[in-house]
């Protein structure tokens, strides 16, 4: 029996009309995903992509907003959680110590990645008593700017708009409400259950049973089940390895091999305020990330196929991007500010990102570092990528000299990052062993100079003697939490006293309570505060296993574990003040931190002998 113990009642996972960003999961299916509050409400849902305009989106403007909500008339307790091993949603709503209403949600997913069923299956049981449910659908178009027309047969309810439809096919009853919203209030008898799909992209509303929802749900079922058996990992914190790895995942848009960093965009980073970017892109930084952690999870051909997936779309164009569109429409990175309050009061609401027209040299080194990664696994690096690689080592010979916007996208003047540096080094070091290993023909004294030569520079222009610490950019008195990643690179040994000063300082200056780390401290130009980087916190606890500091590392990766939601998603950022996440959700670069910081952690009790933990 379920108990009442740390369930939220239903009017508290709200604040001032929002849902709480922590009290969502999410449901996907490598083409798009829909978040889906506790309270049985999807305020958020894109289709077909990823990238296209949403047609739930209320979690931006409550009032103006699209959603599709189904729960209790009368107030209940919440429970949510995943089936297990897949990405299939279940949201349970509880009275008298006793589930009155189940949801369970999920988008048809199957082993061939040529069918797409761009729908929402819902299905709706009452399994313990009678219970009367209120169900609201309003879908949006193009931000609530465009009246659909509205069409209504036997079978549900169609909404056209000039780009998209949107239908409603279920055995309720509905009445249109305000021109543009349907509404029912029904009662479910004990051991009853219904169907609900909402499909998009028709011309016509079939009967629900014609969308083979059970069908669709033991596809789906089976093929998260089987994606999660290939995972190869068995180590400690488990759950939260194949927790992180199944929202990964699910991020993917199989059409083009690339992911999205959320499914979401513009929730803020800091409440109130206009750091609200629109992530559903691919950054070409994340590449050695996602192509790292999958290995060390035994996913060796996932993360081979989305480099060379990768690989291929630059191929095509010719050219390295900072972010790249999903499905090639780079018309779509254009920013755009939408009319809506934004995620309680945060505006601008943004669509499209200006941060592709920046120049951001770490993505040079970050490509072959993920090569680089990619060749340690025993991936394929054939003659046409080394020719690929020549060519970026060519061009970043030239502008790792140029002032850049740094991994933190400063929409500032741009300035000589210490970090971009790094990873300018990194690509040299990291091709001249990959090369090396391989057997292929390069100008290695070439590129070993180069690479003394931006050590050297970093040396010298990048550390500051009076703080002993490197610093954020050339000229700097401050420090940048990015620069924890220069021990994991190998640039200094983490003994080295440039690197435990640098630590001490980012410790000093940006490690704030619960081992949370704020990026800089430098205005960027931005109202509002800037919060917790949780990817920072990950770094970090890899830093304190280096320094073979194993307990210290295990209670600083308790710690953020715990700030994780009920479902063990994480968001970007953790608010410093009221330890809520906050920023695009699911956050997949929070995600491979997660995997990276377990798996290293794991390793190193693999070694401890007699270990306590």
């Amino acid at each position: 029996m379920i108990t009442f113990n740390n369930l939220p009642d239903i009017n508290d996972i709200r604040v001032n009309g929002y849902v709480k960003i922590k009290n969502h999961g999410m449901i996907a299916n490598n083409r798009t995903a829909a978040i889906v509050a506790m309270d049985g409400t999807i305020d958020w849902a894109c289709f077909p992509n990823f990238n296209s305009r949403p047609v739930f989106d209320s979690i931006l403007d409550k009032n103006r907003g699209g959603f599709f909500s189904v729960r209790p008339v009368d107030n209940s307790f919440l429970n949510q959680y995943y089936e297990e091993f897949t990405n299939i949603l279940i949201t349970e709503f509880l009275r008298d110590h006793e589930i009155v209403l189940r949801i369970t949600d999920f988008l048809p997913i199957s082993d061939y990645s040529t069918i797409n069923y761009p729908e929402i299956h819902r299905f709706i049981e009452a399994p313990n008593r009678d219970v009367d449910i209120e169900i609201r659908f309003r879908p949006n178009f193009n931000y609530g700017m465009e009246r659909p027309m509205i069409e209504r047969s036997r079978y549900g309810y169609l909404f056209t708009g000039s780009q998209n439809s949107v239908g409603i096919s279920s055995n309720f009853k509905f009445k249109l409400e305000n021109g543009n919203m349907l509404s029912s209030k029904v009662r479910l008898t004990s051991g009853s259950y219904e169907w609900i799909v909402i499909p998009t992209g028709i011309k016509h509303i079939s009967p629900v049973e014609d969308y083979k929802s059970y069908d669709r749900l033991e596809e789906t079922r089976e093929y998260w089940k089987k994606w999660s058996n290939s995972i190869d990992y068995h180590g400690v914190y488990h759950k939260y390895v194949l927790r992180s790895a199944l929202a990964l995942k699910g991020l993917f848009y199989d059409p083009t091999g690339l992911m999205v960093a959320a499914p979401t965009s513009s929730l803020p980073e800091s409440i109130g305020g206009e750091r609200n970017w629109d992530y559903r892109y691919t950054w070409i930084r994340d590449t050695a990330y996602v192509i790292e952690t999958l290995s060390f999870i035994g996913l060796k051909r996932e993360a081979t196929k989305f480099l060379y997936d990768i690989m291929d779309t630059i191929e095509k164009e010719r050219r390295l991007r900072t972010i790249y569109s999903i499905d090639h429409n780079y018309d779509e990175l254009f920013e755009d500010i939408i009319n809506y309050d934004g995620y309680l009061g945060s505006r601008p609401v943004r669509m499209g990102n200006r941060a592709s027209e920046q120049l951001q040299v770490d993505q040079y080194g970050s490509i072959i570092n993920a090569l680089y990664h990619l060749n340690k696994i025993g991936g394929t690096i054939n003659s046409y990528m080394w020719d690929f690689v020549i060519d970026i080592l060519d061009k970043l010979s030239i502008i790792w000299k140029y002032p850049d916007s740094s991994i933190w996208e400063f929409r500032t003047e741009p300035r000589h990052y210490v970090y971009s540096k790094l990873m300018s080094w990194a690509a040299f070091d990291r091709a001249i062993k990959m090369g090396k290993s391989l057997g292929y023909s390069a100008p290695y004294s070439k590129w070993r100079k180069t690479e003394n030569e931006i050590k050297n520079d970093i040396i010298k222009n990048g550390f500051n003697k009076e703080l002993n610490s490197f610093v954020q950019y050339y000229g700097s008195n401050d420090t940048d939490a990015s620069l924890l990643r220069m021990p994991l690179l190998n640039f200094l040994p983490v003994n080295d006293p440039m690197i435990q000063g640098t630590i001490s300082l980012i410790e000093k200056k940006l490690m704030h309570g619960d081992y949370l780390f704020k990026r800089y401290n430098e205005d960027d130009g931005l109202k509002g505060d800037d919060n917790a980087f949780l990817l920072l916190s990950f770094w970090y606890v890899e830093d304190l296993i280096l320094m073979n500091k194993i307990k210290d590392a295990k209670n600083a990766l308790d710690k953020i574990l715990n700030m994780s939601n009920h479902l063990m998603l994480f968001s970007e950022e953790i608010d410093f003040k009221t330890l809520e996440p906050v920023g695009n959700f699911p956050q997949a670069i929070t995600h491979l931190g997660v995997i990276r910081a377990i798996t290293k952690l794991n390793n190193a009790f693999k070694k401890i002998k007699n270990s306590d933990f």
